[in-house]
C-alpha cells in the first residue's frame, strides 16, 4: 500500500510540474514544512514561487537521479542485461 502512495504521489507531482495552469509556481505556501523559507523550496523558487534560472531542470535531475538510485538501491541493477 505504501507503495502504491509513493507511485501516485511521484506521477501527480511530474503532471503538476507540466500543468499549464500550475506552470511556473511553487505552490501554496502551507505545501512546504517551513512556508516562504522552506530550504527545500529555496533551492527550486524564488521567494515569489517562480521558478529559479535553472529551477525546473535541476528539480527533474533530482527526480531522474533519485528515482535510479532508489531502483538501484532496493536491488534493481540498471547495468545488467
Amino acid at each position: 500500500m505504501a507503495v502504491g502512495m509513493l507511485v501516485g504521489t511521484f506521477f501527480a507531482f511530474l503532471i503538476g510540474i507540466f500543468n499549464p495552469r500550475l506552470v511556473n509556481k511553487a505552490g501554496p505556501d502551507w505545501l512546504w514544512g517551513g512556508g516562504r523559507d522552506d530550504i527545500i523550496r529555496n533551492l527550486y523558487f524564488r521567494p515569489n514561487g517562480t521558478f529559479r534560472r535553472y529551477g525546473r531542470a535541476a528539480l527533474l535531475a533530482t527526480i531522474v537521479a533519485g528515482s535510479a538510485a532508489l531502483y538501484w538501491m532496493l536491488g534493481g541493477d540498471p547495468w545488467s542485461g
